[in-house]
Formats: C-alpha cells, structure tokens, sequence
C-alpha cells in the first residue's frame, strides 16, 4: 500500500472516530443531559409522571436486566406510580455518575433522527448502567427504548470490620421501625446479636460502625438515627436499589 493512500485512509478513520461521539460542547449532547434532567430529577426523583409521559413515546420498550420487560407508555408509568411513587414520594432516588455519558447521533443520510445515549447512575447503594434510544417526532426528542442493566450493589467488607455490642449496647435499637404501613421492621435481641425481621422473615445484622449495620448477606444497610439526647428515633436503610427512612414506633 502506498504511504499516500495508508495516510488518507488513517485520516478518514479518525475523522469516523472523531464525528461518531457528540462532544460535550455540542448541542445534541446538551440537548440530551437537558432530557435526562427532566427524565430523572424532575420526572423519576420528584414522582412527577407527567414530565415522563411527556418524555415518552407511546410504543416505548423498558428492558430491565433483573425485571424483565416492560412494553409501552401506560405499563411503563404504571410501574413507577404503583412502586416506586406509590406514597407520592420516592425514596429510591437516582444519582447520575459524573462523566459517565456519552451520545451517539444517529442519521438518515445527512437527516438526524435519532441518538444513543450511554452512562451509569446510582439508586441508593445500587450501581447500573444504561443505554437510551432517543427519536426525534415531530421536532421533539422522545425516549423510545431503554436498556437497564449490569446492576449490582456497593458492598461494605466486613471480614476483619465487624464490632461485637454488649448486650445492653444492642437493646438501644430494639423496637419497631415504620417504613411504611405496610412495611415494619422488628428489630430484637436474640443470643448477644441483633435481627430485623418483616413479614416472617428475620435476618442476622452485624454492627461495623458506631450506629451502623449491615446483614449476613451484606445487601441492605442499616443506620440507626439517633436525637441530640443521644435517644435512636429512626432507621435508615439502603440496598436492594433503594433507600428508605423510618421512624421508631
């Protein structure tokens, strides 16, 4: 090959890399941050199903890799308002990862209509990574199908970190802890270690730090809040993707 032609085709290869990622300073990827503003600080954080609806298109495709699919607009705000915003107020808010985004323009020729939008977030101590198709309709940009997956939980090591209590120093925490009304943990001392038990299941939980415990399976996290009288008046929970408060009964 000719050191020309090795040289063009070099060239061309860059300029394919270069032009097939939007740079941050371009207005399809500030477009696209402004929409996924609205999708999950205002619509997802703020239980506000309007601006999703808004947002959504009406054949819209949610494939979760842990809770399977969820096809259309009615099913997909269905989901968060009967979960998630049940009470009207999430509790399991998402946290965008710092420079983890990047847009792909999708053309039809030299028409835009479409883009790939990549990036990880956080729901509690849940960590996942996404992929949005966005379609341009009518001059708006819709989000038409979403891929959710590679979720996975921060975990707390606690080979060499766990703190044995006195007996008298685990009772503090005993007593009942409303989440909501239909969920109550029962926190009780039994052999010298503390359990959390709901609905008939009970769990070992492990002190790691002052206040704080986490269970045998290292999934959820307990932090115990505790008034300037030194007094536990509440409970703080994250794992399974979300984070809930409670207050003691």
């Amino acid at each position: 090959m000719k050191f020309k032609t090795l040289i063009a085709l070099i060239f061309i290869a860059t300029v394919v890399k270069v032009n097939s990622q939007a740079q941050e300073n371009t207005d399809l990827y500030r477009v696209l941050m402004a929409k996924d503003s609205l999708l999950f600080e205002v619509g997802f954080n703020q239980c506000n199903l309007p601006q999703i609806e808004k947002l959504t298109m009406d054949d819209i495709e949610f494939y979760h890799d842990k809770d399977g699919i969820t096809k259309s607009r009615k099913k997909f705000i269905a989901s968060i308002k009967n979960n998630l915003c049940s009470t009207g107020s999430n509790v399991l808010k998402r946290v965008l990862n710092k420079g983890s985004v990047a847009v792909f323009p999708l053309y039809r020729g030299e028409e835009l209509y479409g883009a790939i939008q990549n990036g990880s977030h956080s729901f509690g101590q849940t960590q996942a990574t996404y992929s949005h198709l966005w379609l341009l309709e009518k001059e708006e940009w819709k989000l038409s199908r979403v891929l959710s997956y590679n979720h996975y939980q921060n975990q707390v090591d606690l080979k060499n970190n766990r703190i044995a209590l006195s007996e008298a120093a685990l009772n503090q925490y005993v007593g009942e802890y409303e989440f909501s009304p239909e969920f109550v943990l029962t926190i009780r001392v039994k052999d010298a270690q503390l359990y959390g038990g709901s609905q008939g299941q009970e769990v070992k939980i492990n002190c790691y730090e002052e206040h704080k415990f986490i269970d045998d399976g290292q999934t959820h996290d307990l932090e115990f809040l505790i008034d300037e009288k030194g007094t536990v008046t509440g409970l703080l929970m994250k794992g399974s993707g979300m984070e809930m408060t409670a207050e003691r009964k």
